[in-house]
């Protein structure tokens, strides 16, 4: 529908109206940025690029017993919560989370965050050295988590249980228009080129590991946050529009 009267609407409208923003994460977990999307006035549209595979459920069951006996348990998402424990609950073990969007879901489920991590899983790994000497780590994580994390935690720590709870495949999105474009992890940045090209929309994008992505497919992002904020990534794109 055109606009006939533009000067009649605020700037907020105008943008929500007319700019339309790509959120490539599954479909299970795109409300987050969505809900972020919209309160500064863009429209979110699912065009999801990657499919969640959950591992075995033998997987599962050691490592929620791990993280239920550890002395801290490490996270770089929020996504382990959701298959460990898809009830809402979470042990009362300590967190350390890479991201701020991440120790958000681990409060809100009532549990306990004792460090926040500010760059990728790596950084947050070298962070805990020092703090972990003495202490029993869980390690729940993706498939594709940098193996330097692992490594690091498990030389560190009296003793780490890394167990993989699930992977991410890439896949197509569908040629639905959009302007821009928010990328959450280096596998829908490979499922996005499968399909479309980044020639003609902004690229927001969080972490190092997904930049790292843009760069092979020789883009470098318009809007780029390290901290995994949901709400920096659409703020820096609406500053943009």
């Amino acid at each position: 529908m055109p606009i006939e009267n533009p000067g009649c609407m605020d700037r907020r409208t105008l943008r929500q109206m007319t700019f339309r923003v790509a959120v490539t994460t599954s479909t299970d977990r795109a409300s987050g940025m969505a809900a972020e999307l919209v309160a500064v006035g863009l429209s979110p549209i699912g065009l999801p690029c990657i499919e969640v595979r959950v591992s075995s459920p033998i997987d599962l069951a050691r490592a929620r017993a791990a993280a239920e006996d550890a002395d801290l348990m490490v996270l770089a998402s929020s996504r382990p919560l959701d298959l460990l424990w898809p009830d809402g609950s979470i042990p009362d073990t300590p967190v350390a989370a890479a991201r701020l969007s991440t120790a958000s879901s681990v409060a809100q489920r009532g549990g306990v965050v004792e460090i926040v991590g500010a760059g990728s899983t790596f950084d947050l790994a070298r962070q805990l050295e020092e703090l972990v000497r003495e202490r029993n780590l869980a390690f729940p994580h993706a498939s594709t988590t940098d193996p330097r994390a692992i490594v690091t935690l498990a030389d560190a720590a009296a003793s780490c249980v890394a167990v993989s709870v699930y992977s991410s495949a890439s896949m197509p999105p569908a040629h639905t228009p959009v302007d821009a474009v928010v990328f959450q992890s280096a596998a829908a940045v490979h499922g996005w080129a499968l399909s479309r090209t980044f020639d003609d929309v902004l690229v927001a994008c969080h972490g190092r590991s997904t930049r790292g992505a843009l760069t092979d497919h020789a883009r470098d992002p318009d809007v780029f946050v390290t901290s995994g904020s949901y709400a920096e990534l659409a703020e820096g794109l609406a500053a943009i529009f």
